[in-house]
C-alpha cells in the first residue's frame, strides 16, 4: 500500500472517533435558552398568540342641525376583517387628513330619507353614513377587497349570506350593529351602516345583514341612536369622531 493512501485511511478513522466525542451542534438539549426565548416570544403578541387583544373602540358624537344628541360607541372586531375595521378606525381618527383632507368622517351626514326615519311606512331599520368616498387604506380610490379573510367568517341564514362577526354573538342586548356593503356601489368604500337588527320585526332581524359585513356591535348609545332614528327635520351629522 502506498504511503499517502495510508495516510487517507489514518486520517478518516481520526474524524470518525473525533465525531463520538463532539456535542451535536444542533441539539435541542445543548442550547434550551434558545428554545425557551422563542416559546416567550409567541406569547407576548405574536399573530398566532390566541389570547391577544382582538378589539378596538369607535365613537361619533351625533348632532341634527344645532342639537347634539349624543354619543354613540362601536365596538370592533379587529381579527376578523382586519382591512375594513382599519379603514373604518382611520376614518373615525382622520390620521390621514394630512394627506387626503376627505380621509375622514367628521361632518359627515348620515343619509336621510323616509327610509332612514322611523315611524315612516318605508323605514328599514338601517342608518347609513357614506363618507367622503377616500379610504384611509390602500389607494383611496380603491375598493377595499379582504377575499381571503371573507371566505373564514362566513354566515349562512335563511334568504343569503352575511359575513363577519355572527349576530347570535353580539352580547349588545339590544342587538345593534356596524355593517359594510359587500355589494352596490358603496363596496368596499368609505360608506357604513348602523343595523337595528334586534330591535326589527321578525320578518327582518338578520335578513338585514345579507351581503354585508358585520365589523362589530353597540356598546353604548342606544338612545342616541333612538333620537337620530326619529329625526325628521335635518340628516344626522357626525360633529366628531375617534378612537380609544
Amino acid at each position: 500500500m502506498r504511503p499517502f493512501h495510508k495516510i487517507i485511511i489514518f486520517a478518516t478513522c481520526l474524524l470518525r472517533c473525533s465525531s463520538l466525542f463532539l456535542p451535536p451542534v444542533f441539539s435541542k438539549t445543548k442550547y434550551p435558552s434558545k428554545y425557551k426565548v422563542a416559546s416567550k416570544l409567541s406569547n407576548s403578541g405574536l399573530p398566532d398568540d390566541p389570547n391577544r387583544d382582538s378589539s378596538t373602540r369607535i365613537f361619533f358624537d351625533i348632532a341634527i342641525g344645532e342639537e347634539e344628541l349624543g354619543r354613540i360607541v362601536f365596538n370592533l372586531r379587529k381579527n376578523l376583517l382586519p382591512h375594513h375595521v382599519r379603514n373604518i378606525v382611520m376614518l373615525c381618527t382622520g390620521e390621514k387628513m394630512s394627506i387626503d383632507p376627505k380621509c375622514t368622517y367628521n361632518q359627515c351626514e348620515f343619509k336621510h330619507s323616509p327610509q332612514f326615519v322611523e315611524g315612516s311606512p318605508q323605514y328599514r331599520w338601517v342608518h347609513t353614513l357614506n363618507g367622503l368616498g377616500r379610504n384611509a387604506v390602500g389607494r383611496p380610490t380603491e375598493k377595499i377587497i379582504d377575499t381571503e379573510n371573507l371566505q373564514l367568517c362566513c354566515n349562512a341564514i335563511y334568504g343569503g349570506t352575511y359575513y363577519g362577526m355572527d349576530f347570535k354573538n353580539i352580547p349588545d342586548e339590544n342587538g345593534v350593529v356596524l355593517t359594510v356593503p359587500l355589494t352596490g356601489p358603496g363596496r368596499g368604500s368609505t360608506s357604513f351602516s348602523i343595523v337595528r337588527v334586534g330591535e326589527s320585526p321578525q320578518e327582518w332581524k338578520e335578513r338585514l345583514l345579507v351581503n354585508s359585513a358585520v365589523l362589530g356591535y353597540l356598546e353604548s348609545g342606544i338612545e342616541t341612536l333612538r333620537a337620530m332614528a326619529r329625526q325628521k327635520s335635518a340628516p344626522p351629522i357626525v360633529v366628531k369622531s375617534g378612537s380609544f
